[in-house]
């Protein structure tokens, strides 16, 4: 029953660590899921190893090690780690300092070079949401964890714009992917075509018939792709952009010129951004005009289609297009929940793990969804990607959008409007329903990225924190243990040697050893414990239950030391001393040994 036990214990703490490292509970840093795996780990060993200790003839150790013993060892073992951590995460940036420091002094040329490099390295945005623009498939699960680093900066020409930007969420995107086919989002019928400016400077991304509302003029910089592929990005509904040259791709998807410059693009992009909310109820109408197939099509595998239907119409209910369109989008945001690690432990689909069993993701599931969902009502659809909130620095009239705020979301084709921003992701995942104003003493990050270091730089700093903070929390409590434990093992050690500061045997047992050799007994083998070496001597000194008695309760027990006692066990000792030559010896019985033995 005991050995059941043991070993339940230790394939629980197992399964207890493997469901922390996996990310479980999703509320705790990854710094104290990666803790508490070890401490599961170290409880469960502990248990497994508190065994029954086998009988023999040798003495065991002065005290058997108890949850005092095994706490102090996890808390100490928790408390190391976490110094560990602490100092992978502080130590590395003040020894690069450092060796910066020796290389400018005794090596100033591959100073002058490595600063070169650095500064070319520090143009380079990199966004966490997608590898390749022309083809992106849905991810089985995820485990997504976004940067910090300035990657688009957008600045408008007048204070107008402004007040009409920050009255609602910002949305700039870079591409849009139109068909859906095997869990995978791509572009309709790629043709690369090269787009030149008119008369005017500028080059139309759209027909002048398609530019509905009032253009918000805006300079954009970013920096250039490491792998060439650098796409024109302007808040979304850009209708215009002042370059020498573009590459269409596609419908709302165009490249730009190649460039060798390092410090990344700066060009001016004019937009009527067009967000669903924000239109009039009879604005909007269903399409009259043909559109590709490929923006209305659900894939049909299994009765995937059928169920996205089915549950489109009991989200929308009744009432005008619009309305179906904001009960569709609200249904989403209310019904699933935002997270950026998916364990999909069904390996489905991944829409179809997102829609009807796990029901939470990032912001290309909610955005894949509700492009689904609006094709099943029959409205042509898509999915851009760019970047969504921002912040608006006041002082220097700059929009800025870290890789943290690399979002997707859904658009939807209306007649007489073009393409309409319908976002279905909750809106606390992408800062609120408005753009972030800073505090006027808040410095615009460096447009190279300098700000915050990398993209972990954030995470580190907090990391170092937190280890810091584990540190104390694991660290003190261990101390306390292992004083607490100390204490009780000099009161041992108190006990055992009270007669004799010197650590010698009690006058007792000194006394019992004597005479043992005057009555020609030999010496007991290394390690035989009193008891056993008094069982093994026939007949049994008369006050041999008492004397192993009192010994162990005074050494492993709590008994205190009696002087009377053994005042009287020396007079008796003696006396079996004096009593004659009876020494005829026993085979050492198998006795049960006992915790205290």
């Amino acid at each position: 029953m005991m050995m059941i036990f043991r070993i339940s214990a230790l394939l629980l703490s197992s399964v207890a660590a493997y469901v922390l490292l996996r990310g479980w509970p999703e509320l705790l840093p990854d710094l104290v899921r990666g803790c508490l795996a070890v401490l599961a780990l170290v409880a469960g060993i502990g248990l497994w190893a508190k065994r029954p200790q086998a009988d023999g003839p040798l003495a065991r150790g002065r005290r058997i090690a108890g949850w005092l013993d095994y706490t102090s060892v996890a808390a100490a073992v928790l408390a190391i780690e976490c110094a560990f951590l602490w100092l992978l995460i502080a130590a590395p940036k003040p020894l690069e300092n450092v060796a910066l420091i020796i290389e400018e002094k005794f090596l100033p040329d591959a100073s002058a070079r490595r600063t070169l490099d650095q500064a070319s390295q520090q143009a380079v945005g990199g966004n966490w949401l997608w590898t390749d623009q022309s083809r992106r498939p849905l991810p089985q699960r995820t485990n997504l964890k976004p940067g910090n680093r300035p990657e688009v900066f957008l600045r408008t020409s007048t204070a107008e714009d402004v007040a009409v930007l920050l009255n609602g969420q910002i949305y700039v995107r870079s591409f849009v992917l139109g068909s859906f086919e095997k869990s995978a989002w791509s572009t309709i019928d790629p043709q690369r075509m090269e787009i030149r400016p008119d008369a005017s400077g500028f080059i139309a991304l759209v027909p002048p018939e398609l530019r509905i509302g009032k253009l918000i003029e805006h300079e954009v910089f970013h920096a250039a792709d490491p792998g060439g592929q650098n796409v024109l990005t302007g808040l979304q509904g850009a209708a215009l952009v002042r370059l020498p040259r573009v590459s269409r791709m596609g419908d709302g998807f165009h490249l730009l010129p190649e460039s060798d410059a390092s410090g990344g693009f700066q060009y001016t992009v004019a937009s009527a951004p067009l967000r669903l909310e924000d239109l009039p109820e009879e604005s909007v109408i269903m399409p009259k005009s043909d559109v590709p197939p490929a923006l209305l099509n659900i894939p049909a595998a299994g009765d995937f289609g059928k169920r996205v239907k089915a549950m489109t119409r009991a989200a929308t209910g009744e009432g005008s297009l619009l309305q179906q369109l904001l009960n569709t989008r609200d249904h989403l945001r209310s019904k699933y929940g935002y997270s950026l690690q998916t364990a999909n432990s069904m390996n489905l689909d991944p829409l179809e793990n997102f829609l009807f069993f796990e029901r939470r993701g990032h912001c290309e599931y909610f955005a894949s969804a509700g492009a689904m969902m609006a094709r099943a009502l029959g409205v042509p659809s898509r999915v851009a990607y760019g970047w969504a909130g921002g912040t608006y620095y006041e002082s220097s009239n700059w929009f800025v959008f870290r890789s943290r705020e690399a979002h997707a979301w859904t658009e939807v084709w209306l007649e007489g409007l073009g393409w309409v921003v319908m976002d279905p992701t909750p809106p606390p995942a992408i800062g609120g329903e408005r753009t972030r104003q800073a505090q006027p003493d808040e410095a615009v990050p460096l447009q190279a990225g300098n700000e915050s270091g990398d993209d972990t730089s954030e995470a580190d700093g907090n990391g170092g924190t937190m280890a810091l903070w584990l540190l104390a929390g694991f660290g003190v409590p261990a101390l306390l243990l292992m004083a607490v434990r100390g204490g009780r093992s000099r009161r041992l050690s108190q006990n055992e040697s009270a007669d004799h500061p010197s650590g010698e045997p009690p006058g007792y047992l000194l006394a019992w050893q004597r005479a043992r050799a005057r009555r020609g007994l030999p010496s007991p083998a290394s390690g035989t414990t009193l008891r056993r070496e008094m069982r093994g001597i026939s007949p049994a000194p008369p006050f041999e239950a008492e004397m192993w008695l009192y010994h162990y309760g005074t050494r492993y027990g709590d008994r205190p030391k009696d002087p009377g006692f053994e005042k009287m066990l020396l007079h008796r000792i003696r006396e079996w001393e004096l009593a004659g030559d009876n020494s005829g010896i026993n085979p050492a019985p198998e006795y049960p040994m006992h915790a205290n033995e």
